[in-house]
């Protein structure tokens, strides 16, 4: 799961080479995608953040800036959306911005807004998509009975 530089799945569709590319094609726009709203909230503001329209999707996104926690969510996603886009540890990237995709995902069905609702069911999906490519990667933590280092 922390290979350097890693290549999708080598059996199934994502081994043609049109499958190869549809994956690097979704790894650059899930990539970009991250990288900018990472670069929007801290850098520069091209958008809006949404504080929300439901009593509820406010209360969520009120805590959450006050926490200071979406300053982590927003930090997590700059980084690993930089390491998607180069290549460099994407499952683990993929890995580790995946509850953030999902956390992005609720907060869209709390907000009943049909266009964030699309923004954020279509980045869980494209990353579940992503990390189905690079399922070797992940064979190890995904048994049954692993063992940890130096055990037998």
């Amino acid at each position: 799961m922390f290979a350097w530089r890693s290549t999708p799945r080598t059996s199934g569709t994502a081994a043609s080479p049109i499958g190869k590319q549809l994956v690097l094609a979704g790894r650059l726009i899930f990539g970009v995608w991250m990288l900018v709203n990472g670069i929007d909230y801290f850098f520069v503001s091209l958008y809006p953040m949404p504080t929300g329209h439901e009593p509820l999707a406010m209360q969520l996104m009120t805590g959450l800036v006050n926490s200071r926690l979406l300053d982590v969510a927003i930090a997590i996603e700059l980084v690993s959306g930089a390491l998607i886009l180069i290549g460099v540890f994407v499952p683990a990237a993929l890995c580790v911005v995946m509850p953030i995709s999902v956390c992005a995902a609720f907060w869209a069905i709390l907000d009943h807004r049909p266009h964030g609702l699309a923004l954020g069911l279509g980045a869980v999906v494209l990353n579940g998509l992503l990390m189905l490519a690079y399922i070797d990667y992940y064979k190890g933590v995904l048994q049954r009975h692993a063992l940890a280092l130096g055990e037998s």
